[in-house]
């Protein structure tokens, strides 16, 4: 089984913010977050995956438009970062030794 690089090494302290920001604004709740149609995203790690998950996010509607529209807000300000600092996990990475693949210099990763 893979050791995942961003559970050692954090996520980009921008991607974390966001993260935090919408945490913050569902008042510490994370299940939107993380089951909802931002699943992809921020429960899997996938940032890159921000546009397709706002895409999902019209599928919903009805009881949940307030957390929707948190959902929304973290993705489309996810996509205003450069892919190159949402995703700073090495292609190389061998999914057993996060240790020998830093993030790139001058990227400071955050635990969340």
């Amino acid at each position: 089984m893979p050791i995942c690089w961003y559970c050692h090494w954090g996520w980009p302290k921008p991607v974390a913010e966001i993260y935090k920001q919408a945490l913050e604004k569902l008042n510490g709740y994370d299940s939107p977050l993380i089951f909802g149609p931002s699943h992809l995203v921020w429960a899997d790690e996938n940032f890159n995956y921000a546009e397709q998950c706002l895409e999902y996010c019209d599928r919903y509607t009805g009881d949940y438009d307030a957390e929707l529209a948190i959902i929304r807000w973290s993705l489309e300000e996810l996509i205003k970062l450069p892919v190159d600092l949402r995703c700073v996990k090495p292609e190389e990475y061998d999914g057993e030794h996060p240790e020998l693949y830093p993030p790139p210099d001058g990227v400071e990763m955050v635990r969340i």
